[in-house]
């Protein structure tokens, strides 16, 4: 029984899909730019103290590798991978990363005009700077290491670049419906949402890949000392 081909329509749609979310990372130019470079910055200031033995960057990167081995999801996550469950620990990552990292954490503030953008950037801050404290020693642990490390923050904060940046654009739009090419201020929100809703396509792409990546080499790592 031979399978049914694949119209030119599906084809189209897909590229559509993408090609809408390229377009509206165009809108978001100056958020992405905003966000990575903060991103940047956080990162590289929670490196320089951990590397000077910075009691905050001590506290913190504690505070963060505790969290991971003794609280919840984290632990189902590597209860999953010991037992052999690399799907599941896929699948409760991306869901994770997704709604709370993504969604809620960095574009959902984004409804509440301009005092939502505030989110957004004090997570980024956060977020960035707790990598930065933690990561340098993964990174220089082992090949493995460096590999699993990097393609990670490549991958999740990348996600967390653009849905960060879509929080911004929502929140601004009201307040600069120019900037949208709209007239008034509903219009703009309207469209704001749009566009991040289009941009949601990379993130999740992004995600899932990063979940991938970081779940399967995890795995690996344990599979290896077992």
């Amino acid at each position: 029984m031979s399978s049914a081909p694949v119209g030119p329509g599906e084809g189209v749609s897909i590229l559509g899909i993408l090609s809408q979310a390229v377009e509206a990372t165009r809108k978001m130019k100056a958020p992405l730019v905003f966000v990575t470079l903060l991103y940047l910055a956080s990162y590289l200031t929670g490196w320089y103290l951990i590397s000077i033995k910075s009691p905050i960057a001590i506290e913190t990167a504690r505070g963060v590798s505790e969290s991971v081995l003794t609280e919840k999801p984290f632990t189902t996550i590597l209860q999953s991978l010991r037992g052999g469950e690399l799907a599941n620990a896929i699948l409760v990552t991306f869901l994770l990363n997704l709604i709370v990292g993504a969604f809620l954490s960095t574009t959902l503030p984004g409804v509440i005009p301009l005092v939502g953008a505030l989110v957004p950037v004090g997570v980024t801050v956060l977020r960035g700077f707790a990598v930065g404290v933690t990561y340098p020693e993964v990174l220089a642990s082992s090949t493995v290491g460096f590999v699993l490390g990097f393609g990670t923050m490549v991958l999740e904060l990348g996600a967390y670049v653009f849905s960060s940046a879509a929080g911004i654009h929502v929140a601004l739009a009201p307040i600069m419906p120019r900037r949208c090419g709209a007239q008034s201020r509903r219009a703009a929100f309207k469209m704001a949402l749009k566009d991040a809703a289009r941009v949601y396509v990379i993130v999740v792409i992004l995600l899932a890949l990063g979940a991938v990546w970081e779940m399967t080499l995890l795995f690996l790592a344990l599979l290896h000392a077992a």
